[in-house]
């Protein structure tokens, strides 16, 4: 992967295998030897970058997301598989059962950041599975 030029053929082939842990639990390990875990939420097909959510450095520190560019990246471990029912699949539900729940309600019920439930919305209403008559409350104010 740190090579910028991957032929079409093999970049395929990593694409089409990270499509298969979205959702899982990744560790980053960069040319720089820096090393970055989080959960994987996307991958850019044409340059192969990568977006990690709920991620942590070696040093500890701490960040919602990352974007991490993909002619950066020496090789990727696999934490932990995906779950059987994603973050989105589990917002989904509780907004169906109780469309008056808070971000900060549903994160809570579900174990989860508040950062990850609003990303999950933001994802149910790209896909249509969301609309904005169905209302999720941040705070005390209306999203």
């Amino acid at each position: 992967m740190g090579e910028g030029n991957l032929n079409s053929r093999v970049k395929e082939s990593v694409v089409d295998r990270l499509r298969g842990y979205l959702d899982s639990m990744v560790e980053v390990h960069l040319l720089d030897e820096q090393i970055i875990r989080g959960r994987l939420v996307q991958i850019d097909e044409d340059l192969v970058n990568i977006f990690i959510e709920d991620c942590i450095d070696l040093a500890g520190r701490t960040s919602p997301a990352a974007v991490v560019m993909g002619s950066s990246i020496s090789h990727i471990n696999i934490l932990s598989l995906p779950s059987f029912e994603t973050i989105d699949e589990q917002v989904f539900e509780l907004v169906q059962k109780n469309g008056e729940m808070s971000v900060n309600e549903i994160a809570k019920m579900l174990d989860a950041k508040p950062s990850s439930v609003k990303s999950a919305i933001s994802r149910l209403r790209k896909n249509g599975l969301y609309s904005p008559k169905e209302r999720i409350r941040k705070g005390n104010r209306r999203e």
